[in-house]
Formats: structure tokens, sequence, C-alpha cells
């Protein structure tokens, strides 16, 4: 398995677009799949420059339906019309960033089930679209962020429109999450209990520990963040790449608990898993 990420809020290559989001090209032996789309069109670009082929996916999975990773989503079809899309049947309701006494919105296009009708398939409940390839329905969290809304009228976000993806092996799970809104241990933990007597491999994705991305504030306290480390470190997990949402303060302190279990993804850089 080669995983790509197209798009991330860093980047090594500078003809590569870093954005605030998040889109990851995973490629196995069955079946390719874009793994979330970023803000805008920028991850088609992007991988056009990593000499990456999106028409050849054959799936597209949106772990949520923010803005910072399904905002992609109207650009699709100009490199591919043929994938089957997956995501929560919640994922295009209205959602909210509260800032300042101001709601500003950071759902979907409203033009998304026009331009795709067929081809979403809106999931309440998990499924394995290939063998070994489960898409997770998560229940909803009560782990709130307080500047996150959700609906008309507007209430607090229990993200229930988040999903996650899991590899499957015969001892180990690969577990793929956008921003782990219910929280990165709770999800490790869903999996391991899903799939009983395995551990889990890699753990890919944000952890949504950044507070506002643009002035680099925490989410969460340094001690909160501690015991999430240490928590992860406590649990079958083998290695992790943390990206996105996560923030380079919360990675700084992850990085003294998990140590060389912990390691970045940053826009255009590959991972092969076997």
């Amino acid at each position: 398995m080669k995983i790509t990420a197209i798009l991330e809020n860093t980047k090594q290559d500078k003809q590569l677009t870093a954005k605030h989001g998040l889109s990851l090209y995973i490629e196995t032996e069955e079946r390719n799949i874009i793994f979330d789309l970023g803000p805008d069109s920028t991850y088609i670009k992007n991988a056009k420059v990593l000499g990456i082929d999106l028409n050849k996916a054959h799936s597209v999975i949106i772990s949520h339906g923010h803005s910072d990773h399904i905002g992609g989503l109207p650009n699709l079809n100009e490199v591919n019309k043929h994938a089957q899309i997956y995501l929560s049947q919640y994922a295009l309701e209205p959602h909210w960033l509260k800032i300042g006494g101001y709601y500003h919105k950071v759902g979907a296009s409203s033009a998304i089930q026009d331009i795709y009708g067929g081809r979403l398939n809106f999931m309440n409940r998990d499924m394995e679209i290939a063998k070994g390839i489960h898409i997770i329905n998560l229940s909803p969290t009560n782990d709130f962020t307080k500047n996150l809304y959700k609906g008309i009228p507007k209430e607090l976000d229990d993200f229930n429109h988040e999903i996650m993806l899991v590899f499957e092996g015969e001892k180990r799970l690969i577990l793929f999450s956008g921003c782990s809104h219910h929280g990165i241990v709770s999800m490790a933990e869903v999996a391991l209990k899903k799939f009983p007597n395995k551990k889990i491999d890699t753990i890919i994705g944000g952890f949504h520990l950044i507070g506002i991305p643009i002035l680099n504030t925490l989410g969460k306290t340094e001690k909160e963040v501690i015991a999430i480390g240490r928590k992860l470190n406590d649990m079958p997990i083998n290695c992790i790449y943390s990206c996105h949402c996560t923030g380079p303060k919360a990675f700084k302190m992850l990085k003294t608990v998990l140590k060389e279990k912990l390691n970045t993804f940053s826009t255009g850089e590959s991972i092969m898993l076997s």
C-alpha cells in the first residue's frame, strides 16, 4: 500500500501548494482511494505535479462535512467521473465555525447533490466497500468543540457526520481519520473493538488539537494533549502519522511522549505500508 499526501497544511516541495485541509491518495493492488478532497481544487493541481492520475481512483471517501475536507468535491468531475463517493448521511447538512460572535459557513457546497446524484453513497451504518476495506460510521459524540456548530437553528456540533476508514489485514489494522473530532483515542478504541484480537499497525490523519489555525493556538490544554499521547502510547499501535489539524504545538507535545512512534506527514510525502 502506498499513501501520498496530495494536500496538507505543510509542504517540503516548492512546486506544491499547501493549504489548511487534507487529501490523501491511497493505492493498493485492488483499489485506489481518494480520502478527503481539501478545501478546493488544489489537490488536483498537486496530484498533477506528483504524477498521480486521479482518474484511476475507484472510490472517494469524505471523512466529514467540513469545507477543508469536502470543499474540493465540486471539482472532482474535472479528473474523475466514475468513482463512487462515500460520506455520512449528515455530511451535507449546514456546518458553521463561530469566531468572535460571527458564524462562518464551513459546510459543503449546495451544488454537490445536483452534480453527483447517484454517485453519492450516504452512509448510516458500517460498510465494507471491498475486501478488508471498511468505512466505520461513528455515533454522535459529547466531546464538543465550542466554536463548531451544525444545522439550522445552530447547535453545537456532535460530529454525527464523521466517519473513518479502516484497512483490515490478517493481524493488523490501518486507520485513516480526517480530523478525529470524536477524539483519536476513542476512534482507535472503536476500531480495536470492531476488529478484536488485532493491533493497529498505523494511524494516519489529523487529531484536531489546534485551536485557531492562523494563530497556531492550542485547542486543548498541555495536560490534555499529554494525556492523549500517553493513552495512545499504552494502546496496541505501532506507528502514527499525524498532520493537518493536529497543529505544530500539539505535535511537539505528543512527540515528547510518543517519540519515534509519531511522525509528520506533509504535502507531497508518501508512505509505503505492507
